[in-house]
C-alpha cells in the first residue's frame, strides 16, 4: 500500500498468511484424538501445529503446508516431510496388510542454493526471496557484552523474519513454494475419487511434538466460489488530492492494483509487491486516520494521489493461497470532487453610521476561477453561532452596508466566500460598534411554587434574544401593592429560588420577571403570576358524638371538621392485632348536608378478634388532623341463611348515575332488610344503603367518570341471622 511500509506489511503478513491458509482449504480436516495422542505419548512438551490445505484441479492434486513457529519451520528444512496417501479401492490387492502408502521417495526438503540457481532463471524475483530467507547471510552479529538473553531475542527475532520473507514468496509463487519444500503436486489421480492425505512432520519428537495432518481431497476440476472472487471495488475521496480504493476482505491472499485514465486502453501498474489485508492496529489509526482505519478492519486497500478533472478507472488483479490468479476486476468510472475551499477574504473595516448602518470591506490576495461570490455573516458572540445577513454577492463584490444593523444591535461580522462547488473559507471576525437601544421582550411561561416551608422554587422561558444578560426577580404580597426586587442581584438562569415567611394571613404571592441585556436594556415586566402559599394549619377534628351496635352492625355519628378548607374524610378499620389502618371510606364535603353529622353504618364479618375504628380528616393542602376518635366493637356474629339473590346494575348515561335492580326469595312475619355494598376501583366495599321488605331498585348518582365501581346485597333477617352476599354487579363509568 503507498502509505504503509512495506516492513509493516511483512511483519504483519505471516499472521494473515496463516488465515488465509486455513480460509482457502476446500476439505481440511481436524487431526483425531487417537493420532494426536499417538504423537504426544508421555511428553509435556508443547505440540507445535501447522496449517495444512489441499486443491484439486480434476487432474493433480496440490497440497500446501505452513508451520505455525518459526523454529520448527527451520528445523523441518534439515529433516523435511513425507506426504503419505490411503489407497483407494482401485490399489488394494488381495492380501494387503499395508494400506497406505508414501508418495515422496525422499523427505521433501526445500531446494539447496545449487539447485535453484539451475533450475530456475536468475529473474525469478520469488524465488530469490525465498533463496534470501534460506540461505541469506545473518544481518545479526552478536557480541559479547550484549549478553545470552540478547542474543537469544535477536535470534528468534531473524528466524521469524525470514520465515515471514518465505511464507510470502510461497504465497506469491509455486516456484518458491516448490523450492522452500512446502508444495507437493499429486498427478496419479483419478477423476471423482476421493482421497485421503496425511502430511507428517519429520522433526525428532525429543525436538519438537508436531501432528499428523490429514485432509480428504475429491478429485474433480478446481471451482472458483464466490468467496474466492475479487469483490466490489469501492473508492473514497479522503483528502483534496488522495483516494482510498478498497475492497472486502475474502479468501484470496494477494493483491495487485492498476490505473487507467484512457477509459481501460492503457494501464499503469500501482504496486509491485502484493497488497495485504490486514487487521489495523493503534499505529494505524494514529497514522492514516480513524476514517480509512475503521474500513481497514473489513477491507483491503491502497490511498492513491489524484488530480481533479480526470476521470480513473481501477482494476485489481489477485491470486491466493495456491498461486492461483483470480478474474480481475474493474471499478467504476471515479473523478476527484473539487473540496478546496477559496482563497480566504480578509475583512478590512467596518464602519458605523448614526448608529443604524454598516459598511463592511474586505479583500483578497487573489481570486480563483471557480469563486462564486460572497455572504456576509452576524453572530453576537465571536465564536458563532453564525446567521446569514445576506444574500450571495457577486465574486467582484468587496463592500456590502448593513442597513439592519441597529436592529442587530451590538455583535460580529464575517465574509464567507464561496465557490462552484460550494466550498468555503471565511475571514476573522471584527465588532460592529453598534450600540445596542433595543429592550428585550418580556419574559414568558413564567412558573412558580412556594412549599410548606416556605422555600420558593421559580422558573420561565428563556429569552429570544442572544444578548440576555440576566433576569431580575419582583414580587408584592398583594396585587395591589407596590412591587419590589426579591434580591439585589441579577438572576443569570431561568430558575430562581428563595423563601418567604410561613406566618402570613395571604392566600397568595405575586411574582413578575423583568429580561436585561448586555446593554443593561429593561423589558417590559412579564405577566404577572399569583402563587399560593400552603396552608399549615391541619384541619379540625371530626368529634365523635356516638356509635350503636347490632349484632349485625356498627352506625357510628361525628361532627364535621370545623375547617371551611376539608378536602376527604378517611373511615378506617383493623383488628387489634393489626398494625396498618385500612381505609373503608372516604366521604367528600359534597355527600354531606351542611351542618348535619356524619353517619356510617359497617357490617363486618364476625370474628372472634375486636374491630378498631377512627376517622381522618384532610384539608386542601393535604393536611391532616390525625386519626382520631378511636373505637373498639366485637361482633360474635349471626346465622348465615341462604337465599336467592340477584342484583344487576346498569349506567343511567343520562343523569351519569348507576341503577340498581335486584330481587330476593324470603318471605318471614318478622321484620328484616337490606344493604348495597360499593367499593370503587378495587377498594374495599363500604356499606352505600339499606332497603326495606319491598324495595327492588336503587340509583346511585355518586360515581365519576373512568370509575370502576363494583355492587352487591345482602339481607339482615333479625334475630341474629343474615344471608349471603350476592354475585357482584360491575358498571365501568363512561
Amino acid at each position: 500500500m503507498k502509505k504503509i511500509k512495506s516492513s509493516i506489511i511483512i511483519a504483519m503478513f505471516l499472521g494473515c498468511l496463516m488465515m488465509s491458509l486455513r480460509l482457502s482449504a476446500q476439505v481440511e480436516t481436524p487431526v483425531d484424538e487417537d493420532t494426536l495422542s499417538t504423537a504426544v505419548g508421555d511428553y509435556e512438551q508443547p505440540m507445535y501445529d501447522f496449517t495444512l490445505i489441499a486443491r484439486s484441479y480434476g487432474d493433480s492434486v496440490v497440497l500446501r503446508w505452513a508451520p505455525q513457529n518459526a523454529g520448527v519451520w527451520i528445523s523441518a528444512n534439515y529433516y523435511g516431510w513425507n506426504i503419505i496417501r490411503d489407497k483407494s479401492d482401485s490399489e488394494i490387492k488381495e492380501g494387503d496388510t499395508v494400506f497406505t502408502k508414501v508418495l515422496n521417495p525422499q523427505p521433501i526438503k526445500p531446494l539447496t542454493l545449487e539447485q535453484m540457481m539451475q533450475r530456475y532463471d536468475s529473474t525469478n524475483l520469488y524465488v530469490g526471496a525465498a533463496a534470501q530467507a534460506l540461505y541469506g547471510p545473518s544481518y545479526f552479529n552478536p557480541k559479547e557484552s550484549e549478553g545470552f538473553e540478547n542474543f537469544v531475542f535477536r535470534r528468534e527475532q531473524e528466524q521469524t523474519q525470514r520465515q515471514a520473507m518465505a511464507y510470502l514468496a510461497a504465497e506469491i509463487s509455486k516456484d518458491a513454494a516448490d523450492a522452500l519444500g512446502l508444495r507437493y503436486v499429486d498427478k496419479d489421480v483419478k477423476k471423482g475419487e476421493t482421497y485421503t492425505y496425511r502430511v507428517e512432520c519429520l522433526v525428532p519428537e525429543e525436538m519438537a511434538l508436531t501432528p499428523i495432518n490429514i485432509v480428504d481431497v475429491l478429485c474433480v476440476p478446481f471451482v472458483r466460489s464466490i468467496d474466492e472472487q475479487i469483490p466490489p471495488i469501492e473508492i473514497y475521496q479522503n483528502g483534496p488530492f488522495t483516494a482510498f480504493i478498497y475492497w472486502h476482505k475474502n479468501r484470496l491472499s494477494g493483491y495487485y492494483l492498476e490505473r487507467s485514465t484512457d477509459n481501460g486502453r492503457h494501464w499503469e501498474a500501482l504496486n509491485s509487491t502484493p497488497i495485504f489485508g490486514y487487521t489495523p492496529d493503534e499505529e494505524t489509526y494514529e497514522g492514516l486516520g480513524r476514517d480509512i482505519a475503521s474500513l481497514l478492519e473489513d477491507n483491503v486497500g491502497y490511498i492513491d494521489s489524484l488530480k481533479l478533472g480526470v476521470k480513473y478507472i481501477y482494476r485489481v488483479k489477485a491470486f491466493d493461497a495456491f498461486g492461483d490468479f483470480a478474474p480481475e476486476r474493474k471499478s467504476e468510472t471515479f473523478e476527484m470532487e473539487d473540496i478546496i475551499p477559496p482563497t480566504i477574504p480578509v475583512l478590512d473595516v467596518i464602519v458605523p453610521e448614526n448608529n443604524s448602518v454598516c459598511t463592511l470591506d474586505w479583500f483578497m490576495d487573489q481570486q480563483d476561477e471557480d469563486l462564486k461570490g460572497f455572504v456576509i455573516a452576524f453572530a453576537d458572540d465571536p465564536e458563532g453561532p453564525w446567521e446569514k445577513v445576506s444574500d450571495l454577492l457577486p465574486p467582484k463584490t468587496r463592500q456590502w452596508v448593513d442597513k439592519k444593523a441597529h436592529d442587530r444591535g451590538r455583535g460580529y461580522y464575517r465574509v464567507f466566500a464561496v465557490d462552484n462547488n460550494n466550498n468555503f473559507s471565511y475571514s476573522l471576525s471584527q465588532l460592529n460598534n453598534i450600540e445596542d437601544d433595543v429592550p428585550p421582550t418580556p419574559p414568558t411561561g413564567l412558573m412558580a411554587v412556594v412549599d410548606t416551608a416556605g422555600a420558593v422554587y421559580m422558573q420561565w422561558h428563556p429569552n429570544p434574544e442572544k444578548d440576555i444578560l440576566g433576569y431580575r426577580v419582583y414580587f408584592a404580597n398583594q396585587i395591589d401593592h407596590d412591587f419590589i426586587q426579591k434580591t439585589g442581584r441579577r438572576v443569570e438562569d431561568t430558575v430562581f429560588t428563595d423563601s418567604i415567611t410561613r406566618k402570613t394571613l395571604t392566600k397568595n404571592i405575586y411574582f413578575y420577571v423583568v429580561a436585561e441585556d448586555n446593554s443593561h436594556n429593561f423589558s417590559k415586566p412579564s405577566d404577572t403570576l399569583a402563587v399560593p402559599v400552603p396552608d399549615i394549619i391541619p384541619p379540625g377534628i371530626a368529634v365523635l358524638k356516638d356509635y350503636t351496635q347490632t349484632s349485625e352492625s356498627v352506625t357510628f355519628t361525628w361532627l364535621q371538621s370545623t375547617s371551611e378548607d376539608v378536602a376527604y374524610y378517611y373511615i378506617y378499620r383493623k383488628f387489634d392485632n393489626e398494625a396498618q389502618w385500612k381505609c373503608i371510606r372516604m366521604i367528600t364535603p359534597d355527600e354531606l348536608k351542611p351542618d348535619e353529622p356524619i353517619v356510617f353504618t359497617d357490617y363486618p364479618e364476625p370474628s372472634a378478634k375486636n374491630y378498631n375504628y377512627c376517622i381522618e380528616v384532610l384539608d386542601d393542602g393535604k393536611l391532616s388532623s390525625g386519626k382520631t376518635g378511636q373505637t373498639t366493637v366485637r361482633f360474635r356474629g349471626a346465622s348465615v341463611v341462604e337465599i336467592p339473590l340477584t342484583l344487576k346494575a346498569s349506567m343511567n348515561k343520562n343523569k351519569n348515575c348507576v341503577n340498581l335492580e335486584f330481587s330476593y326469595e324470603y318471605k318471614s312475619k318478622n321484620s328484616y332488610y337490606g344493604v348495597i355494598y360499593k367499593s370503587v376501583d378495587d377498594g374495599p366495599a363500604y356499606a352505600l344503603a339499606s332497603f326495606q321488605r319491598g324495595e327492588t331498585t336503587y340509583t346511585d348518582c355518586q360515581v365519576q367518570q373512568g370509575q370502576k365501581v363494583t355492587y352487591s346485597i345482602q339481607m339482615f333477617l333479625g334475630t341474629g341471622k343474615r344471608s349471603q352476599k350476592s354475585k357482584e354487579a360491575t358498571v365501568n363509568v363512561k
